[in-house]
């Protein structure tokens, strides 16, 4: 009996070890994703409050994890931080201490509370993005219309939005296609060299030959 508990007692222990090795590998890892900005419809919006989930909000939660895999660290709001201030404060708290934004605009279950197709903020959040100068990626359901920075009246801003063809491409499809393997690759690598530049020191001691 004692033997048994003894074991038990080990087996808590090993766990535990490993489980702390686990924590300080993820801690560690945040350290090497540079902060960028997820704009996004809230989830509740694209979909029901309990699983089954639907397409739009399974989509949203992919491209999340997509952005995770390239070590960027996806922040959005009011999910992974909020600020003591208006919206438009918040968006622009966001913006300025991000490298990077990525948006993605897809079809809500229903109209906002006055009676707008989606969020204005989903036209703000790009567009103040925009004009800091962020590397900026777009993507953009088939089925909702937005003229804009999303250019469906024709683009105000250098960036064709990424389509997904939810009508005929799975979610699967889409984030497993070349277009957008393609695509985020390129932002990341705009991200992670406008991170150096960034963080470099202001003066050079060393003379580069």
């Amino acid at each position: 009996m004692k033997k048994l508990t003894e074991n038990k007692t080990n087996n808590k222990e090993i766990e535990e070890f490993y489980q702390a090795v686990d924590d300080l590998n993820e801690a560690a890892s945040d350290f090497f994703r540079i902060p960028v900005f997820f704009s996004h419809q809230n989830l509740f919006t694209l979909g029901p409050a309990q699983p089954p989930l639907s397409q739009e909000q399974r989509f949203i939660i992919r491209m999340f994890n997509e952005i995770k895999k390239v070590l960027l660290f996806p922040r959005t709001l009011p999910n992974t931080e909020q600020y003591p201030d208006t919206t438009v404060e918040n968006v622009r708290r966001i913006v300025n201490s991000s490298y990077g934004t990525i948006a993605a605009l897809l079809k809500p279950t229903r109209r906002t509370a006055q009676l707008e197709t989606y969020s204005p903020f989903m036209q703000i959040e790009p567009s103040m993005s925009y004009q800091r100068g962020l590397p900026l990626l777009l993507v953009k359901q088939s089925t909702i219309k937005a003229g804009g920075i999303w250019g469906d009246a024709g683009p105000l801003a250098p960036y064709t939005p990424l389509i997904w063809f939810s009508e005929t491409t799975t979610v699967e499809e889409f984030f497993e296609s070349v277009a957008w393997k393609e695509a985020l690759q390129n932002w990341a690598g705009q991200v992670r060299s406008g991170y150096f530049i960034q963080t470099n020191p202001e003066f050079k001691y060393t003379c580069d030959e």
